[in-house]
Parts: structure tokens; sequence; C-alpha cells
């Protein structure tokens, strides 16, 4: 079909019915199966390949030395690197694996060992507080693993820190200096435990990064296998991330890596190619002495690492399973230096002499993995040139596209559709449309700028740690990147009134009108990403529970539902709402959130018809450890700490809503800033936030209050409740 021949509606009702008989694939099709996804996948590659040649053989004036016909050339470059990094993807993805049923087998293998292979647990800090110390250590503790060895590796040289692991019986490494950064770190820990336990296998976690209690038993089994070197586990967080939060969608919409760890990694994987992340990974020592320790020439020394293992032929492994929580980058100047970073060292390992473009020992799949790698990075400067086509288009006549809304209708946005509709049905619908792209558009500016310091300047940059823990009770605002915004609007707005609008346009002008306002869109969102929103403390964040148990009070014992629960406090409702429990502020509650572990709390809150409640903690009794009553507020938070955050409930959606997506980004829109700070004031008094400093707390069993408490012998909860 040629636009020259056919009308705007008749463009419109082939864009209509093209989409529909895409939507419709997404609707049969079964995205966990390798053929739907080819037969899928197959047919995107033939429009973005008719959409090529299209842009190619029509969209571009005749070549001269003028601005008017280099700029439309320029973004046709740019652009074809998005659809570069499009197509291969779409490849990629028609392979996944699946390593649960190896998960299984390792672990009735280990349950099976009287003594498994030892394992040192690496857990690598900087500067992070005991509050983000603490999550990790204690979850660390509670590894349902027979020999293991934990080893807190500190480059910040902390005193309080040296104190805090003799007093949990964690063993505690530093050294005189940084070299190497985390890289270095590690291979200190590696020449230490060598001489004290020679564990054949190392877990690598951040500071920040809490282990589930199966993740030994899950991985080490797997080793059998002589050709893996190391076996990565997704990275899972228990709060929302900066777009997320501050677009108040932490409930409707996944973090912005949930795609690459659970689609794009098992893809990788499914071609030989999955890299590991820098955390929740379990190395085999000898794999790291052949290659002569972690490296330590770049910012990202884990993807450097799945590299020189793979010249020694050895391979990294990606289990898709969650098996580690993390916390994300709480503020959006956070979560840029951490994408910056990651680019920077994508760019130093390509250009490494033995890297997967100059080094030998790469298969050409491996190679064209990691290129695919370092174009997600390069579609970041495409983001710009779409933001900036319709200023220079309304203020200098210069068109980025020559393109009549026929032919929009007919080549462009099919396209666009099929890309979306492919991308949310190959993710498990975790993508989605104007999110995706604005928690990439944030971060597009400050890329762009670091992909240039990178090809001038790629090495000799300090590695920059992101800030974790920040005091986030009030509303922050990233000047910078929020004003460009704002100027992309009213330019954008500007442009469009003295130009288009005011005028008698033609069908360029009207495709750059429909532009325009896409991109003032998409601004706008971006613009309130960059305006900060309060954050609760960590203490105060309630994880979703949904456990029925039973809970008593006064004698009476009733079916439950756990809702919700942090440190300090639960949320409560009765299975029977109608039935009334005799019960008030003030009284005592006693409920199982986890199994074997009894938790009392003192009742808070109480609605009309006595069916729910809000409880502080004030008790806890761990019964797989002992009968005792834990009654002090130091012991009381690590053992809810412990079993919490080593068992931690799914806190973050596992895909997009999308109607309950947009009603946040409605309320974000007409809700003043401010009015979230004094509810993050109020949860903030609520709890005891420890910051930099730890004391150390009382040794003993306190049994404060232990009068209102069942005997020791006799639990907290009846034996039923479970």
């Amino acid at each position: 079909m040629s636009p020259e021949v056919v009308t705007l509606s008749d463009a419109i009702l082939f864009s209509l019915v093209t989409l529909a008989l895409i939507l419709g694939c997404a609707l049969l099709l079964d995205s966990n199966r390798s053929k739907d996804r080819a037969v899928f996948g197959t047919i995107l590659i033939l429009m973005l390949a008719n959409y090529v040649y299209f842009r190619l053989t029509t969209t571009l004036p005749a070549f001269d030395w003028s601005a008017y016909a280099i700029w439309p050339r320029i973004y046709l470059a740019f652009e074809a690197v998005v659809i570069l990094y499009t197509l291969l993807s779409i490849v990629f993805f028609f392979r996944r694996t699946d390593h649960t049923g190896a998960a299984d087998t390792s672990e009735a293998m280990i349950s099976r060992m009287g003594k498994p292979p030892a394992v040192d647990v690496f857990i690598c800090t900087y500067n992070e507080d005991v509050t983000i110390l603490e999550r990790t250590i204690l979850a660390a503790k509670a590894i349902d693993y027979g020999n293991f060895t934990i080893w807190i590796l500190d480059d910040g040289r902390r005193e309080w820190l040296r104190d805090y692991c003799g007093e949990l019986g964690v063993r505690y490494l530093t050294r005189d200096d940084n070299k190497g950064a985390k890289g270095g770190n590690i291979n200190n820990a590696i020449r230490w435990s060598k001489q004290i336990t020679n564990a054949p296998f190392i877990l690598i976690l951040d500071a920040d990064f809490a282990p589930q209690r199966p993740i030994l038993k899950r991985i080490i089994g797997q080793f059998v296998d002589p050709e893996i070197g190391l076996i990565q586990t997704p990275q899972f967080y228990y709060n929302a991330d900066p777009v997320q939060h501050n677009l108040l969608a932490s409930k409707a919409w996944v973090d912005d890596q949930r795609i690459f760890f659970d689609v794009m990694q098992p893809s990788k994987d499914g071609w030989g190619a999955a890299f590991c992340v820098g955390t929740s990974c379990v190395v085999r020592r000898d794999a790291l002495e052949l290659i002569g320790g972690m490296p330590e020439e770049t910012v990202t020394e884990d993807i450097h690492l799945t590299y020189r293992l793979m010249q020694k032929g050895l391979r990294t492994r990606w289990l898709n399973e969650r098996l580690s929580v993390g916390l994300s980058a709480e503020s959006l100047s956070g979560y840029i230096t951490q994408r910056c970073r990651w680019c920077l060292g994508t760019i130093q390992v390509a250009l490494l002499r033995d890297g997967p473009f100059f080094g030998r020992g790469y298969t050409l799949m491996q190679r064209l993995h990691y290129f695919h790698g370092l174009l997600f990075w390069f579609c970041r400067p495409f983001m710009l040139l779409l933001m900036a086509a319709p200023i220079l288009f309304y203020f200098l006549g210069l068109p980025a596209i020559l393109m009549e809304p026929e032919a929009f209708f007919l080549y462009a946005l099919p396209m666009v559709g099929a890309m979306w509709t492919f991308h949310a049905w190959v993710s498990g619908w975790r993508s989605l449309p104007l999110f995706t792209e604005v928690s990439q558009m944030v971060s597009a500016i400050p890329i762009t700028i670091a992909i240039c310091h990178a090809i001038a300047h790629p090495f000799g940059r300090p590695f920059k740690v992101t800030a974790k823990g920040e005091d986030r009770t009030r509303v922050d605002i990233l000047y910078p990147i929020a004003t460009t915004f704002a100027l992309i609007i009213i330019l954008t707005f500007t442009g469009m009134l003295n130009g288009p609008l005011l005028s008698n346009y033609s069908g360029l002008d009207s495709f750059s009108v429909a532009w325009g306002m896409v991109v003032m869109v998409y601004a706008f969102v971006s613009m309130l990403v960059c305006i900060e929103l309060p954050r609760e403390p960590l203490d105060a964040i309630k994880f979703p529970v949904g456990r029925k148990t039973a809970m008593t009070c006064n004698g009476q014992a009733l079916p439950c539902t756990v809702d919700s629960l942090s440190l300090t406090q639960a949320e409560i409702s009765l299975q029977q709402p109608r039935i009334g429990m005799n019960a008030g502020v003030g009284d005592l509650l006693l409920f199982s959130p986890f199994p074997g572990f009894d938790v009392a709390g003192r009742i808070d809150r109480v609605d009309q018809n006595r069916s729910s409640f809000t409880v502080s903690v004030v008790a806890v009794k761990e019964r797989r450890e002992s009968e005792d009553i834990h009654a002090h507020p130091a012991i009381v938070r690590r053992k809810m700490i412990q079993r919490l955050y080593s068992e931690m409930p799914e806190a973050m959606p596992g895909r997009a809503y999308p109607l309950a997506a947009l009603r946040a980004l409605f309320s974000r829109m007409f809700q003043k800033p401010s009015a979230y700070s004094g509810q993050t004031r109020m949860a903030a008094n609520t709890v005891s936030v420890r910051r930099s400093r730890w004391r150390p707390s009382p040794g003993g069993i306190l049994a404060s209050g232990s009068r209102a408490l069942p005997a020791p012998g006799q639990g907290l909860l009846p034996p039923a409740a479970e």
C-alpha cells in the first residue's frame, strides 16, 4: 500500500485492523512456549523491516550539505540503533531457560548430606548504615544450610561495625585502602578466607541484599556440572524504585529491572550468555583462582567476571528464582548514578584487550550478546532527539521525518503498537507504555553525558556507590533534570502555537503537532518523577503477608489473617468479620505471622466492627531455636528482622496493572507533593531508626512485662493456630 493512493480514513482503518490482529496474537499465543515467541517475534521483525524500508526510501529529503538534509539522517542513524537493539532482543527472546528442576534436585541433594560443601558468604560494604547492614547480616545467619561462614568485607574501616560483627558472631575483614573498589575488596577476602576456611564456594552479597533461607540449598548442588563457574539469581526489591514511588505506582507497576531479570537474562541464558550482576550469586573458588581473582580494571566487576570465566570455558547459569531481596535506589540521584556506573562499566569492558570485542576465547554469539547490551545504553541519546525533534521543526523548519498522516497510520503506528504489545506479552505483562519509557527518559540526559565521557576518557573514573538508607522524609526536587523537562514542554507548546496551530498547516504539520503532544506528555510525567516524594523509614515499611492463622486475646481465640507486617507493627483482620472479638486498645494480642514464629502485640487500633486490628510488636518467640520469649526491644527487633527478611513476602507487584497505574498517575498530577510529607513524618515518629552508630544491646533475655505472656513451655499460640 502506498500513502499516495490511500485516503486518511483508509489508512486509519488499516492501522486499526493491524493492531487488532496483533492484539489477537497476544491473546491467543502463549509467551511461555518458544514456538509461539518465534511466531509472534517473526511477525514483528517483518513489520520492522517494512518500516525500515519505508523510512529509507520515502521519508528522507534529497541529500545535500544543508541542515535540512543532514538532520533527518542523523535522526535516522540513532533510530537505527534502537531498531537494531529491538531486532536482536526479539531473536534472543526465542530461547529461554528454566533451571527450577535443577534447583529442586540440588535442594534434595544438599538436604540428604550430613555436612554439605563449605560456603563463604561475603557481604560487601563501604558506607552503609547499621539499619541497612543488620537486615543482610541477620538474614544471612538464618540461611538454611549446614556449613557456611559469614564474612563482612568493610571497605569503610569502621570500628563500630567490627564490634557489631563480634556481637553477632560473624567474621570481620577490612584493609588499608580501597584499591580496586568492590573487586579489590572481594580479592582481599578471597586471600584471607583461603587461609582460614578455604570454602570451595563463595556467596557474594551486597550490603543491602538479604538472602532467603533456601538460597544455598537451591544453588550449591547445581555445581555438579563442571562447566558452571557461577550461578546468578535475580535481584528483587522490597521498596519501590524512584519512578514507581514518585508516580505513586508502586502497587501498579513493576520496577524497571524486572524485565531484565525475569525475561532478558533467562533468554540470554538460553543462548549461553547470561552474566553476573554483582550480588546474590555463588561462584566457585577454583574458578576465581583460574582467572586470577575478581576483576578490578572496571567499575562493573560483575559482567567483567562473567566474560573472564567465558574465556576459560566456564559459563554463568541464571537461576530465575527469588532467593534474595534488596533495597532499590531510594532517590532519583542514586538511581541515575547507579545506571551511569553500569553504562560506564559496560563500555569499559568492551574496550579491554581481553574483553568480548578484542579478546580471544569468545564465541560469535557471546560477542553479539555483549554488543546487544552495549546498544541498550546507546539507545538513550535517541530519546533526547525524540524530544528535540518537534522543537527543531517548529522553530527552524527542520523535520526529522518527512511523513504524511496517511503514511503514519500505514507504517509507523502499527509498528509501534506491535512493539508495545509484543514487549508486554513476552515479558508476562510487566511492560507498560508510558511508564516504561519514562523510566528510561529520566536518565537519558545523564547517561548520554556518561557515554560521551566514557568514549573520551573510559578509564580512571572513581567507583561511585549508590546511596542507600538516606533521610527521605521531605519533598526533594532534582532541579537540573526537572528544569530540562519543563523547558521541553514550554518550547514545544510555544513552537506549536507559533507554528502549525496558528497557521494553515499541511499534513506534515499535523504530524508534528501529534508528535509534539506526545513529547509534552512524556516530558510532563518525567518531570513529575523528578519531584521526589517523601518515603517512610525502612522500619515502617509494611509487607503484605496474607497468612491465615489464629489470634488469641483475653482467653478468646479466633481465626484471622495477618494482612501486613513491619518490624514494629502488624495489621490483622478476622476471617469471619461478623464475629467480633472482645478486645480493646491496650490489650495484648497473640498471633503467628510465620510458621514456628509467635508474636505478642499491644492493640493500637480497633475498627468499629472489631474485625480488624493494628498492633505494635512487643515480644516474640522463635520456636525453631528455643522456647524463650524475648521481650527486650533490641532482641525483639533482631528476631523480627531475621525472620521477616530471610522469608520476605513479595512486596512489589509481579506484573503491570494499567488502570491502577493511570489512576495513580492522575492522583499524582492533582495532589500537592507536600501532602505526603506529613504522612511520612508520622510514620517516622512511630519507629526508632538507629543511625550511623551502633550501641551494644544488653546481653541475655529481658522479660519486662512478661506477666501478660504465657509461660515459655506453652508457646504464644495454641498448636492449632499453625
